[in-house]
């Protein structure tokens, strides 16, 4: 994604917003279960690995659109 498309994601959601997908993220973690069939499993993949990605995404949204307004 270039800069532009980057700002205009982070800008979809208000800081408030955006904390409580933070807040979500970490209580969702706690249902991961290591001993749970993928087959059970969205796409196969626990849920730690999947909260795990979602929040470098965003982790990555924010350090790539820190202080610009594009």
């Amino acid at each position: 994604m270039n800069e532009k498309d980057l700002q205009t994601v982070k800008n979809f959601f208000t800081d408030d917003e955006w904390e409580t997908i933070s807040c979500a993220l970490e209580d969702y973690i706690n249902y991961d279960d290591p001993d749970a069939h993928p087959s059970d499993l969205i796409g196969g993949i626990s849920v730690s690995d999947r909260v795990n990605s979602i929040d470098r995404k965003l982790s990555q949204l924010y350090v790539n659109t820190q202080g610009r307004d594009i």
